[in-house]
């Protein structure tokens, strides 16, 4: 938060446009997404991911006069041959709508997240394992290296001989894992009990 604060005084200080990447956080960490956690105030924000709710789309916006430099009202072209698509609106529009009649489910992500970072977490601290889980909502990276992860450098020490033994024994096991070392991995409101244990077996196997 705090480096976020400095982003946000800083381009405020000399003038520059303050964009937030929302298209892996966008309405999955918040209805505003990480913008909303973080208590950020961005001049642009762009969105994807689950604005297509499950079908190709992408978005941006911004303050009001930002906006107004793009056409028709300002000189900036923009376009594109799939901008609009009726499928992947229809598509998106109704998993706005659910997440809209269910603000709830952001805390039930929370918590199946969190349960499967702590399973994660035994599972790895069992087999003697060096880790870091870094998570936020539902939304978790695990690092296969001691100590905090903060950025390149950090992340650059993971284990990736261990992740891909990792990555292997959950694949055998029916759950399929991002398959880069750092790469986020995300829960859904799909996601249950049975899928959680599964998950936590194959990684209990991993490392056997």
């Amino acid at each position: 938060p705090d480096f976020l604060a400095a982003l946000r005084r800083l381009t405020r200080e000399y003038g520059a446009l303050l964009i937030a990447d929302e298209v892996m956080t966008g309405f999955r960490l918040a209805p505003g997404g990480a913008t909303e956690r973080y208590g950020l105030e961005p001049d642009l924000v762009t969105l994807g991911k689950i604005l297509g709710g499950g079908l190709p789309a992408a978005a941006y916006g911004g303050r009001a006069e930002v906006m107004a430099q793009v056409a028709p009202e300002g000189p900036v072209y923009q376009a594109g041959t799939l901008s609009g698509n009726p499928l992947a609106m229809a598509a998106g529009l109704a998993t706005l709508q659910a997440l809209e009649r269910e603000p709830e489910i952001y805390d039930r992500l929370e918590a199946y997240g969190a349960r499967l970072q702590e399973g994660l977490a035994a599972a790895l601290d069992a087999a003697g394992v060096p880790h870091t889980i870094n998570r936020v909502g539902s939304m978790l990276t695990v690092f296969f290296t001691e100590g905090p992860v903060s950025g390149f450098e950090t992340a650059s020490k993971t284990d990736t001989a261990a992740f891909r033994r990792f990555f292997h024994a959950l694949l055998e096991g029916g759950v399929y894992w991002p398959p880069s070392a750092y790469e986020a991995a995300f829960v859904s409101a799909a996601h249950g009990d049975e899928d959680l244990e599964r998950t936590l077996a194959a990684a209990r196997r991993a490392f056997a």
